[in-house]
């Protein structure tokens, strides 16, 4: 019998260095913030930010910064006109971007090339894509609410040692995406709904990636798609229902464990014959009466 453990997730020691960066101290900026500006020290908004051009909202230039919107929107031209992001980290360490929207821009939310940096409760939405971390290390995106965008709701590429857990994404093109080399990335406990590609996707040379426990539902393709260029993927406790393509189609060498698919439009689940059944896959209800393919699946 399969026992599902979370074996590549963070450790407890990395997680808490990564939820610690919420708690750094208070924001200490007073003066108003405008579009443009360059933020290098502690800053909290005072007010709504509507941003006409082309280039970024606010750029975080400094280490140990929190941006706390306090409610506040950042508002750009429209996601084509736009060319920016409306908050970007690039190159930074113990950021934190927290508690308000981000609208309107080419990506809401930019972390690039950064390392202990968190994106909490922040409502990225109408952008061509939600939340973008890219080349960094110990990276936390968690609590967010991104919908309507016209690409990925959130995109992890090329970073290592990170997590994205307990965001809502809604209505995207695509949900949220593990891509571009990552490697030891957990994807836990996340809600995808209505997304018009597969709602969770691993692919382009990713290993040690691990999706549990998250829902996802009434996308128009695959629930979850984990493809062949992918290496040691784990896919466990996970539940997709009411998808217009398969449950879960998964390829490369991965693992599936104690997955529920239920009334998706084709298989439950589908799998290549590299991929390892972890046992306890269950499905019922879904338009391919095989049900499962691949590995085993009992009834609910």
């Amino acid at each position: 019998m399969y026992t599902f453990t979370l074996r590549r997730t963070l450790g407890v020691a990395a997680v808490a260095a990564l939820g610690a960066t919420l708690a750094t101290g208070s924001a200490q900026a007073v003066a108003p913030v405008a579009c443009g500006d360059v933020i290098t020290s502690s800053t909290a908004l005072t007010t709504d930010l509507v941003c006409t051009g082309t280039g970024d909202a606010l750029v975080i230039a400094a280490d140990n910064v929190v941006l706390d919107l306090k409610g506040h929107s950042i508002t750009g031209p429209g996601a084509g006109p736009s060319e920016g992001a409306g908050i970007r980290a690039v190159e930074r360490t113990g950021v934190t971007i927290t508690n308000g929207t981000v609208s309107g821009f080419e990506t809401g939310v930019v972390v690039d090339t950064s390392h202990f940096t968190t994106v909490s409760k922040v409502s990225a939405h109408h952008n061509i894509r939600g939340i973008n971390i890219a080349n960094g290390d110990n990276l936390l995106v968690t609590k967010n609410t991104v919908w309507a965008n016209e690409g990925d709701a959130i995109r992890v590429g090329g970073s290592d040692a990170s997590m994205v857990t307990q965001n809502v994404a809604t209505d995207n093109v695509f949900g949220i995406y593990v891509a571009d080399f990552a490697g030891t990335v957990s994807v836990t406990r996340n809600v995808v709904t209505g997304t018009r590609n597969a709602g969770l996707a691993v692919f382009s040379g990713t290993t040690g990636i691990t999706l549990s426990q998250n829902t996802v539902s009434s996308g128009w393709a695959d629930g979850i798609n984990v493809a062949a260029d992918t290496t040691s993927t784990l896919v466990g406790q996970n539940t997709v229902t009411l998808n217009g393509g398969d449950g879960i189609d998964a390829a490369g060498t991965t693992t599936l464990a104690q997955n529920l698919a239920t009334w998706n439009g084709q298989l439950g689940i589908r799998a290549t014959s590299d991929v390892t059944d972890g046992g306890g896959n269950k499905a019922a209800g879904n338009g391919d009466l095989a049900q499962c393919l691949g590995v085993v699946c009992s009834a609910p």
